[in-house]
């Protein structure tokens, strides 16, 4: 898949194969290249939410060779088109080498979104973990329901392809028979990760840390949440900060303190 060469090659990640089929699932519309005699040298992918009025750009990227010569900011542009299509401001979270470019096209810093990685130690007592149960495909109308208050936007096709793609990994938390939080644990990260209170994340991360992998798991946690301290208590350091960046748009709507972990960093 040429998009995914050209972001294995910008971010030096082995593969964003998942992270790109998940986009031309849920937002067909949402892919951008740039060819030069026939290869691609430039790519990117949105998602739109319209019914919160944003959308997100991710996994922005320039093949090596062709830096600095506007790629980036004509695919940003053509997705944050695409969004507008959608009645939908434009939301990124962008390095640091890619964060003057944003402002120059008139984004806005929001914060920092922190990627967090695990340090600590996967055989800590896990207690409470017992009250996490899988989440079944009969369960996604009430996720879907706890997620947009707090998300900001009703991501069905987002969640529901986000769990199909990784079976047996979804993890869903219910207390006095209601919603309390969930998680979907991917190859290498925990995202999304929605929990109400601390004591509902500790049970969610407690019993992913039950799972098999590869390496340890990261976690991409947006500038509002109010779970930091409790990621930190459970063995997560950070790794790298980005900057959160919006144009059209101020604040998000929803209950972002209770979201600890973001599908992607380009997907919210």
């Amino acid at each position: 898949m040429a998009m995914d060469v050209v972001m294995q090659q910008a971010y030096g990640v082995p593969s964003f194969r998942t992270s790109i089929e998940r986009f031309a699932a849920v937002q067909p519309d949402g892919l951008a290249v740039v060819e030069f005699a026939g290869a691609v040298v430039g790519a990117g992918c949105c998602v739109a939410y319209p019914d919160g009025g944003f959308g997100w750009i991710g996994l922005v990227a320039t093949a090596l060779g062709f830096e600095r010569q506007g790629i980036a900011t004509a695919i940003t542009e053509c997705l944050s088109d695409v969004l507008s299509g959608h009645g939908c401001a434009s939301v990124l979270d962008a390095s640091a080498a890619g964060g003057p470019v944003y402002e120059r096209m008139g984004f806005v810093d929001q914060g920092l979104t922190s990627v967090m990685g695990f340090a600590g130690d996967a055989d800590q007592p896990l207690a409470n973990v017992d009250e996490c149960e899988p989440l079944r495909p009969d369960d996604l109308d009430e996720v879907v329901r706890f997620d947009a208050a707090r998300f900001g936007a009703n991501r069905r096709q987002v969640l529901a392809t986000a769990i199909a793609q990784h079976p047996g990994r979804a993890m869903l938390l219910r207390r006095r028979g209601r919603v309390a939080g969930f998680l979907v644990a991917q190859e290498s990260t925990l995202a999304p990760v929605v929990a109400d209170t601390s004591e509902s994340l500790t049970s969610l991360i407690r019993a992913a840390l039950r799972l098999d992998w590869v390496s340890p798991p990261r976690i991409n946690v947006p500038p509002e949440s109010g779970h930091i301290a409790t990621l930190q208590r459970l063995g997560f350091e950070l790794r790298r900060e980005l900057r959160h960046m919006r144009r059209g748009i101020d604040v998000l709507p929803g209950r972002r303190e209770i979201i600890a972990g973001q599908v992607s960093l380009g997907e919210g």
